[in-house]
């Protein structure tokens, strides 16, 4: 089964199983899959990958939103605090932190409980777990 088939069958089995698709193709997947990167899905990745995904994925949310509002800090006329690097840098380890423990937890649940065990096997039907 080639890529492109084995994520439309993955799409279509997880979307009957009444789990939200930003949650069984997480939107970072659904781009790089519409890019032609076809990665497979967290459920079936191993737990150190995910984290390292995962925390990367935590470290650019935060710096993200930290240039956002410290733009909005620095724009406003009432003088304030702007947005320092500590704040930056905390921001960044607390949510990586987060984001590399909780998430491959759920997504080894998710695949416990939908029978998704191997992707290289993976044919749109239950497998053994």
């Amino acid at each position: 089964m080639q890529p492109r088939q084995r994520i439309d069958a993955y799409l279509q089995y997880m979307a009957g199983t009444g789990v939200p698709r930003n949650n069984f193709a997480p939107p970072v997947w659904t781009a790089l899959w519409s890019m032609g990167i076809y990665l497979p899905p967290p459920p079936f990745l191993s737990a150190p990958v995910m984290c390292v995904i995962f925390a990367v994925l935590g470290a650019l949310l935060i710096l993200v939103l930290w240039l956002v509002f410290g733009f909005i800090a620095l724009t406003r006329r009432h003088p304030g605090h702007p947005p320092t690097l500590a704040m930056l840098e905390w921001g960044m380890a607390v949510c990586a932190s987060f984001m590399a423990i909780a998430n491959p937890i759920y997504y080894r649940r998710m695949a416990r409980r939908h029978g998704l065990a191997n992707w290289s096997t993976f044919s749109g039907t239950p497998q053994r777990v």
